[in-house]
């Protein structure tokens, strides 16, 4: 009983003792290197090897690592015993910093993988909540319209990132907690979409993103159109950055039934996939021209054979009359093959 109570301990002692040592690792590893370094230099003073120590820095690190050059090498007996032991010490410190590096760098990569790092990001994407299909879909979309674009996945139940696309990084917990708003920068992103679970947790979601970003756009997909105006009410820059996504479909259906294959023309529309896609254009405010809604609509068809479909104002307007006039700071929605880059407007 005495035995295996001694055993015991020992065994004890000697996993704390390399708890310590796998903690302390990189200390250790620097600390022998540099007692080794300065070692080696006054012992080879002492032995007289006046070559190397005019070489040190070189010749030590040549014979640590056994890569062993020949150009400068020791000509006392004392001198070489003094080789061997820097030999034997430098390759086992240099497989000792093999495996840190290497472990830190499966470390780190195994952090990220499950969503526990931190992210460094700025004018991104953050996709808070994962449904399998419905966000791939979403992601493919936007990395459709933009190659470039920067991803952050948020899923409190989601283990791993679900993405081995290198532009979606993943961020694991709570969507509402300031742990995951942090890691996943929210406060610097430039779009975000909300995919909770249910209304409540997507509310709350948006609640705590709008309390630390005012300016990014933000949209949320809801179940129940009763709720949007909450959404609707949080402070943001402008009004117009808290938008509200319902489940379309269903409206789609009696639309389908009254006009076969509209609900087809519609996919066309918000898809960047196939066919032609609905995109917005904002008028500079800084231009210093009214047109008529029919100058613009022929000017759209004829350079980029795109069609006007609506603008926005104070409100948006649908199919407007060719008599409408628009001015700097509305927005027009247009139909084309390809979002139009470097509208010249004048």
């Amino acid at each position: 009983m005495l035995m295996y109570t001694l055993l015991k301990r020992a065994l004890s002692l000697s996993h704390y003792s390399l708890y310590v040592v796998y903690r302390q690792a990189w200390s250790i590893i620097f600390s022998i290197l540099i007692l080794l370094f300065l070692g080696g230099y006054g012992l080879m003073v002492m032995a007289g090897e006046e070559q190397i120590v005019n070489n040190y820095t070189w010749w030590f690190f040549v014979t640590a690592t056994t890569v062993g050059y020949g150009d400068f090498y020791p000509i006392t007996e004392f001198g070489r015993t003094i080789a061997v032991v820097i030999m034997l010490v430098g390759i086992g410190i240099l497989a000792l910093l093999i495996a840190k590096i290497t472990d830190s760098v499966l470390t780190i990569s195994g952090k990220r993988h499950k969503g526990l790092s931190k992210m460094r990001r700025n004018q991104h994407t953050v996709i808070m909540g994962y449904r399998k299909g419905s966000t791939e879909k979403i992601v493919e979309e936007l990395i459709e319209n933009n190659h470039d674009e920067q991803i952050i996945l948020c899923s409190s139940d989601q283990q791993t990132n679900p993405f081995t696309k290198d532009n979606v990084e993943f961020v694991h917990g709570e969507l509402a907690s300031m742990d995951v708003l942090k890691r996943s920068c929210v406060h610097n992103a430039d779009k975000i979409i909300v995919f909770g679970a249910d209304d409540n947790q997507t509310f709350f979601t948006a609640y705590a993103i709008r309390d630390i970003n005012k300016t990014a756009h933000l949209v949320c997909y809801l179940q129940n159109e009763d709720h949007a105006i909450k959404v609707y009410g949080l402070p943001a820059e402008k009004k117009c950055l808290n938008q509200v996504i319902l489940p379309m479909d269903v409206y789609l259906l009696a639309q389908e039934l009254q006009d076969p294959e509209s609900s087809t023309v519609f996919q066309h529309m918000v898809s960047n996939l196939e066919g032609a896609t609905l995109f917005r254009a904002d008028i500079l405010e800084s231009l210093n021209k009214n047109w008529q809604f029919e100058e613009l609509f022929l000017w759209f068809k004829r350079e980029y054979n795109a069609t006007l479909v609506a603008l926005k104002k104070e409100k948006m307007i649908s199919n407007p009359s060719l008599e409408e006039c628009v001015r700097p700071g509305d927005a027009v929605f247009y139909i084309a093959s390809k979002r139009i880059e470097n509208l010249e407007w004048n």
